[in-house]
């Protein structure tokens, strides 16, 4: 019984990777933290960290409603790099310990240089509060 239970996560856990890397590539955001934290650098923009679940309703909606709004989508694009990540899979590809994410969804905002935090996100949150997190980061950012 062990087995076919260590089988099915195991299953479960290719079927929701494959799905965020399709996810991600359609987005046009990254998977890998070390690849968007040197694009960040190179390009000078803030990172956008959002550390998701597999089989979570809440980060599906922040996929699903937030993100892919056109607004928040060309915004994101315009002014940030995205890596996405999975918090139980992907946690030895990315400093889980520096960006801990006791719940999910949990979006960390990072400076790339110093890879300190300048805003997180905790939860789903909806279009227009999200454009109003990006106003603020953009004012962070711009020191």
């Amino acid at each position: 019984m062990k087995i076919i239970l260590s089988l099915l996560l195991v299953a479960l856990s290719l079927f929701a990777r494959a799905d965020l890397d399709e996810y991600a590539q359609k987005m046009g955001f990254e998977r890998n933290y070390y690849t968007a934290l040197a694009k960040a650098k190179k390009e000078h923009r803030p990172l956008m960290l959002v550390v998701t679940k597999a089989e979570c309703p809440w980060c599906d909606r922040l996929e699903d409603r937030t993100l892919t709004d056109a607004t928040v989508h060309k915004r994101l694009n315009d002014e940030t790099v995205v890596v996405l990540v999975y918090k139980n899979f992907d946690e030895g590809e990315y400093p889980a310990d520096k960006f801990p994410a006791p719940f999910s969804p949990r979006i960390f905002f990072i400076d790339p240089v110093t890879q300190e935090t300048l805003l997180i996100i905790n939860g789903y949150v909806k279009v227009n509060n999200f454009v109003q997190e990006l106003d603020t980061l953009k004012m962070l950012w711009q020191k």
